[in-house]
């Protein structure tokens, strides 16, 4: 099994085919009709971590009339960073400090 190494360019090649797709004019359009559609559910807010929530509580060191409702607010941004820290980092790599890379000076003359 050979793993891919950029998903950068599948998502481009999807994309493409995407839009050569919608421009090819054999096509036939599917009209959805509004009453074979269900009602879309409100999908519940999740409920933010411990963690996201006392680090939004700490804010109010710096306005101590936010309400509870903004502490929420704030918490629930928090934890919608977390998820976008995984999805960057998928494999959990831990950098180190000599992972960094050194810089090189020169003089020009």
């Amino acid at each position: 099994m050979q793993i891919m190494k950029s998903t950068r360019k599948i998502f481009l090649a999807g994309a493409a085919l995407g839009v050569g797709a919608a421009l090819v004019p054999g096509l036939a359009v599917v009209e959805a009709t509004p009453e074979a559609s269900p009602t879309p559910m409100p999908s519940p807010t999740p409920t933010p971590s411990p963690a996201a929530l006392d680090l939004a509580r700490s804010m109010r060191r710096f306005d101590p009339k936010l309400s509870d409702a903004q502490i929420h607010a704030i918490a629930q941004g928090i934890e919608q960073g977390y998820g976008f820290g995984a999805a960057l980092n998928a494999h959990g790599t831990v950098l180190h400090n000599g992972d960094a890379p050194v810089p090189q000076f020169a003089v020009r003359p």
